[in-house]
Protein backbone atom coordinates (compact mmCIF):
# COMPACT_ATOMS: atom_id res chain seq x y z
CA UNK A 1 0.00 0.00 0.00
CA UNK A 2 1.36 3.41 -0.96
CA UNK A 3 1.25 6.66 1.01
CA UNK A 4 -0.61 9.89 0.25
CA UNK A 5 1.45 12.98 1.05
CA UNK A 6 -0.42 16.26 1.60
CA UNK A 7 2.18 18.82 0.55
CA UNK A 8 2.07 22.48 1.53
CA UNK A 9 3.74 24.67 -1.10
CA UNK A 10 4.87 28.33 -1.04
CA UNK A 11 2.13 30.95 -1.24
CA UNK A 12 4.47 33.28 -3.09
CA UNK A 13 8.03 33.21 -1.88
CA UNK A 14 9.88 30.15 -3.18
CA UNK A 15 12.40 30.51 -0.34
CA UNK A 16 9.71 29.04 1.92
CA UNK A 17 10.22 25.60 0.35
CA UNK A 18 11.29 23.14 3.03
CA UNK A 19 13.91 20.42 2.61
CA UNK A 20 11.24 17.91 3.66
CA UNK A 21 8.98 19.03 0.79
CA UNK A 22 11.85 18.59 -1.69
CA UNK A 23 12.60 15.12 -0.30
CA UNK A 24 8.93 14.15 -0.53
CA UNK A 25 8.47 15.34 -4.11
CA UNK A 26 11.59 13.45 -5.10
CA UNK A 27 10.28 10.34 -3.33
CA UNK A 28 6.71 10.07 -4.67
CA UNK A 29 5.73 8.35 -7.90
CA UNK A 30 2.89 10.69 -8.92
CA UNK A 31 1.90 14.28 -8.17
CA UNK A 32 -1.65 15.68 -8.29
CA UNK A 33 -2.45 19.39 -8.18
CA UNK A 34 -5.18 21.93 -8.93
CA UNK A 35 -3.32 23.55 -11.83
CA UNK A 36 -0.74 21.33 -13.52
CA UNK A 37 1.01 24.40 -14.95
CA UNK A 38 1.72 25.74 -11.47
CA UNK A 39 2.85 22.33 -10.26
CA UNK A 40 5.23 22.00 -13.22
CA UNK A 41 6.61 25.48 -12.56
CA UNK A 42 7.45 24.44 -9.00
CA UNK A 43 8.97 21.13 -10.14
CA UNK A 44 11.07 22.87 -12.78
CA UNK A 45 12.37 25.23 -10.11
CA UNK A 46 13.36 22.22 -8.02
CA UNK A 47 14.66 20.29 -11.06
CA UNK A 48 12.31 17.40 -10.32
CA UNK A 49 10.66 15.31 -13.03
CA UNK A 50 7.52 13.40 -12.03
CA UNK A 51 4.20 12.49 -13.69
CA UNK A 52 1.78 15.34 -12.93
CA UNK A 53 -2.03 15.06 -13.02
CA UNK A 54 -4.84 17.51 -12.30
CA UNK A 55 -7.02 17.33 -9.21
CA UNK A 56 -9.65 20.05 -8.86
CA UNK A 57 -13.29 20.41 -7.85
CA UNK A 58 -14.61 19.50 -11.30
CA UNK A 59 -12.82 16.14 -11.53
CA UNK A 60 -12.43 15.31 -7.83
CA UNK A 61 -14.66 12.21 -7.81
CA UNK A 62 -13.08 10.76 -10.95
CA UNK A 63 -9.54 11.35 -9.67
CA UNK A 64 -10.28 9.90 -6.24
CA UNK A 65 -10.71 6.43 -7.75
CA UNK A 66 -7.57 6.93 -9.82
CA UNK A 67 -5.47 7.93 -6.81
CA UNK A 68 -6.85 5.11 -4.66
CA UNK A 69 -5.94 2.58 -7.36
CA UNK A 70 -2.40 3.94 -7.49
CA UNK A 71 -2.07 3.70 -3.71
CA UNK A 72 -3.49 0.19 -3.73
CA UNK A 73 -0.78 -0.80 -6.23
CA UNK A 74 1.94 0.48 -3.87
CA UNK A 75 2.59 3.84 -5.52
CA UNK A 76 3.22 6.98 -3.46
CA UNK A 77 1.21 10.09 -4.36
CA UNK A 78 1.65 13.78 -3.48
CA UNK A 79 -1.34 16.13 -3.37
CA UNK A 80 -0.67 19.86 -3.91
CA UNK A 81 -2.91 22.91 -4.09
CA UNK A 82 -2.12 25.96 -6.22
CA UNK A 83 -0.41 27.51 -3.20
CA UNK A 84 -0.34 26.94 0.52
CA UNK A 85 -1.75 23.95 2.36
CA UNK A 86 -4.08 21.56 0.48
CA UNK A 87 -7.66 21.05 1.74
CA UNK A 88 -7.79 24.59 3.21
CA UNK A 89 -10.53 26.06 0.99
CA UNK A 90 -9.23 23.65 -1.66
CA UNK A 91 -10.26 20.15 -2.81
CA UNK A 92 -8.89 17.07 -1.07
CA UNK A 93 -11.00 16.62 2.06
CA UNK A 94 -13.18 13.92 0.47
CA UNK A 95 -10.12 12.01 -0.68
CA UNK A 96 -8.49 12.12 2.76
CA UNK A 97 -11.75 11.10 4.42
CA UNK A 98 -12.12 8.11 2.10
CA UNK A 99 -8.51 7.01 2.56
CA UNK A 100 -8.58 7.42 6.34
CA UNK A 101 -11.66 5.17 6.51
CA UNK A 102 -9.61 2.53 4.70
CA UNK A 103 -6.61 3.02 7.00
CA UNK A 104 -4.41 4.10 4.10
CA UNK A 105 -1.24 5.82 5.31
CA UNK A 106 -1.43 9.61 5.01
CA UNK A 107 1.31 12.10 5.82
CA UNK A 108 0.99 15.88 5.90
CA UNK A 109 4.10 17.88 4.96
CA UNK A 110 3.62 21.17 6.85
CA UNK A 111 4.44 24.49 5.31
CA UNK A 112 3.03 27.88 4.28
CA UNK A 113 -0.60 28.87 4.82
CA UNK A 114 -1.95 32.32 4.08
CA UNK A 115 -4.49 31.78 6.89
CA UNK A 116 -1.79 31.52 9.56
CA UNK A 117 0.42 34.22 8.04
CA UNK A 118 -2.48 36.69 7.95
CA UNK A 119 -3.55 35.89 11.50
CA UNK A 120 -0.05 36.46 12.87
CA UNK A 121 0.16 39.81 11.09
CA UNK A 122 -3.27 41.01 12.27
CA UNK A 123 -2.43 42.08 15.81
CA UNK A 124 -5.78 40.67 16.97
CA UNK A 125 -6.48 38.22 19.79
CA UNK A 126 -5.61 34.72 18.53
CA UNK A 127 -6.61 32.79 21.65
CA UNK A 128 -9.34 31.40 19.41
CA UNK A 129 -10.27 32.14 15.81
CA UNK A 130 -12.43 30.79 13.00
CA UNK A 131 -11.70 30.28 9.31
CA UNK A 132 -14.64 30.41 6.91
CA UNK A 133 -12.97 30.07 3.51
CA UNK A 134 -14.23 32.42 0.80
CA UNK A 135 -16.85 34.99 1.77
CA UNK A 136 -20.22 33.82 0.34
CA UNK A 137 -21.22 35.83 -2.70
CA UNK A 138 -25.00 35.93 -2.19
CA UNK A 139 -28.10 34.39 -0.66
CA UNK A 140 -28.73 33.09 2.82
CA UNK A 141 -25.09 32.05 3.28
CA UNK A 142 -23.92 35.63 2.75
CA UNK A 143 -26.61 37.03 5.05
CA UNK A 144 -25.66 34.56 7.76
CA UNK A 145 -21.96 35.35 7.36
CA UNK A 146 -22.59 39.08 7.80
CA UNK A 147 -24.89 38.49 10.76
CA UNK A 148 -22.37 36.22 12.47
CA UNK A 149 -19.54 38.63 11.77
CA UNK A 150 -21.31 41.42 13.62
CA UNK A 151 -21.74 39.33 16.77
CA UNK A 152 -18.79 36.90 16.80
CA UNK A 153 -16.43 37.56 19.70
CA UNK A 154 -13.52 35.70 18.10
CA UNK A 155 -11.22 36.68 15.25
CA UNK A 156 -12.36 35.68 11.75
CA UNK A 157 -10.05 34.95 8.82
CA UNK A 158 -11.38 34.50 5.29
CA UNK A 159 -10.63 34.88 1.60
CA UNK A 160 -12.07 37.15 -1.05
CA UNK A 161 -11.10 38.02 -4.61
CA UNK A 162 -9.67 41.39 -5.71
CA UNK A 163 -12.83 41.99 -7.75
CA UNK A 164 -15.09 41.46 -4.74
CA UNK A 165 -13.06 43.20 -2.03
CA UNK A 166 -14.84 46.57 -2.35
CA UNK A 167 -18.29 44.90 -2.45
CA UNK A 168 -17.49 42.95 0.71
CA UNK A 169 -16.24 46.05 2.53
CA UNK A 170 -19.36 47.94 1.42
CA UNK A 171 -21.48 45.12 2.86
CA UNK A 172 -19.61 45.37 6.18
CA UNK A 173 -20.23 49.12 6.27
CA UNK A 174 -23.92 48.87 5.33
CA UNK A 175 -24.48 46.25 8.06
CA UNK A 176 -22.83 48.58 10.60
CA UNK A 177 -20.04 46.10 11.28
CA UNK A 178 -17.54 48.31 13.08
CA UNK A 179 -14.89 45.65 13.70
CA UNK A 180 -11.33 46.43 12.70
CA UNK A 181 -10.26 44.71 9.48
CA UNK A 182 -6.81 43.77 8.17
CA UNK A 183 -6.50 43.30 4.41
CA UNK A 184 -3.48 41.19 3.45
CA UNK A 185 -2.53 41.35 -0.21
CA UNK A 186 0.07 39.17 -1.95
CA UNK A 187 1.39 37.60 1.26
CA UNK A 188 5.11 36.64 1.20
CA UNK A 189 5.48 38.04 -2.32
CA UNK A 190 7.54 41.01 -3.49
CA UNK A 191 4.61 43.41 -3.34
CA UNK A 192 3.09 42.18 -0.07
CA UNK A 193 0.94 44.94 1.40
CA UNK A 194 -1.01 45.11 4.66
CA UNK A 195 -3.90 47.55 5.16
CA UNK A 196 -5.63 48.16 8.50
CA UNK A 197 -8.78 50.01 9.50
CA UNK A 198 -12.56 49.84 9.68
CA UNK A 199 -14.53 48.90 6.58
CA UNK A 200 -15.34 52.56 5.92
CA UNK A 201 -11.69 53.58 6.26
CA UNK A 202 -10.56 50.79 3.95
CA UNK A 203 -13.18 51.71 1.35
CA UNK A 204 -11.50 55.09 1.02
CA UNK A 205 -8.27 53.24 0.28
CA UNK A 206 -9.62 50.76 -2.26
CA UNK A 207 -12.57 52.40 -3.98
CA UNK A 208 -11.85 53.33 -7.63
CA UNK A 209 -8.59 51.34 -7.58
CA UNK A 210 -7.64 48.39 -9.78
CA UNK A 211 -6.93 45.83 -7.07
CA UNK A 212 -4.83 42.81 -7.98
CA UNK A 213 -3.33 39.83 -6.17
CA UNK A 214 -4.41 37.25 -3.61
CA UNK A 215 -6.49 38.71 -0.76
CA UNK A 216 -6.85 37.40 2.79
CA UNK A 217 -9.01 39.26 5.33
CA UNK A 218 -8.76 39.14 9.10
CA UNK A 219 -11.66 40.67 11.08
CA UNK A 220 -11.38 41.40 14.77
CA UNK A 221 -13.91 39.85 17.11
CA UNK A 222 -16.76 41.98 18.45
CA UNK A 223 -16.33 42.91 22.10
CA UNK A 224 -19.30 42.76 24.42
CA UNK A 225 -20.67 46.14 25.40
CA UNK A 226 -18.80 47.57 28.35
CA UNK A 227 -21.85 49.21 29.88
CA UNK A 228 -25.62 49.22 29.62
CA UNK A 229 -26.08 51.53 26.66
CA UNK A 230 -29.40 49.95 25.69
CA UNK A 231 -32.74 51.34 26.84
CA UNK A 232 -33.08 48.95 29.78
CA UNK A 233 -36.35 50.38 31.06
CA UNK A 234 -38.12 50.03 27.72
CA UNK A 235 -36.72 46.53 27.23
CA UNK A 236 -37.84 45.46 30.72
CA UNK A 237 -41.33 46.93 30.30
CA UNK A 238 -41.77 45.08 27.01
CA UNK A 239 -40.60 41.78 28.48
CA UNK A 240 -42.82 42.18 31.57
CA UNK A 241 -45.85 42.20 29.29
CA UNK A 242 -45.17 38.52 28.71
CA UNK A 243 -44.99 37.73 32.43
CA UNK A 244 -41.29 36.94 32.24
CA UNK A 245 -39.71 36.92 35.72
CA UNK A 246 -37.33 39.81 36.38
CA UNK A 247 -34.50 37.42 37.19
CA UNK A 248 -34.88 35.83 33.74
CA UNK A 249 -35.03 39.29 32.17
CA UNK A 250 -31.77 40.17 33.93
CA UNK A 251 -30.16 36.99 32.62
CA UNK A 252 -31.25 37.82 29.09
CA UNK A 253 -29.88 41.37 29.18
CA UNK A 254 -26.65 40.07 30.70
CA UNK A 255 -26.12 37.88 27.66
CA UNK A 256 -25.70 40.94 25.40
CA UNK A 257 -23.49 42.89 27.78
CA UNK A 258 -20.60 42.11 30.10
CA UNK A 259 -22.65 43.26 33.12
CA UNK A 260 -23.51 40.52 35.62
CA UNK A 261 -27.05 39.24 36.08
CA UNK A 262 -27.10 40.39 39.72
CA UNK A 263 -26.05 43.93 38.84
CA UNK A 264 -28.79 44.20 36.21
CA UNK A 265 -31.36 42.65 38.56
CA UNK A 266 -30.63 45.31 41.20
CA UNK A 267 -31.31 48.00 38.60
CA UNK A 268 -34.65 46.58 37.44
CA UNK A 269 -36.15 44.83 40.51
CA UNK A 270 -38.26 47.90 41.41
CA UNK A 271 -39.67 48.37 37.88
Amino acid sequence: MGTLYICATPIGNLSDISSRLIETLNHVDYIYGEDTRRVLKLLNHLKIEKPVHSYFVGNEHEKMDEIENLLDSGKNVALLSDAGTPLIADPGAKLVSSLSNRNVKIESIPGPSSVIVALTLSGFDLTSFRFIGFIPKSGKERSKFLSDLGTSEITTVCFTSPKRLVKDLEAFASEKILNKVVVCRELTKKFETIYRGTSEELLQEFRDKDIKGEITLVIEGTEKQKRLDIDVESAVQNLLKYDIPKREIAKTISLITDVSTNEIYKKIKDF
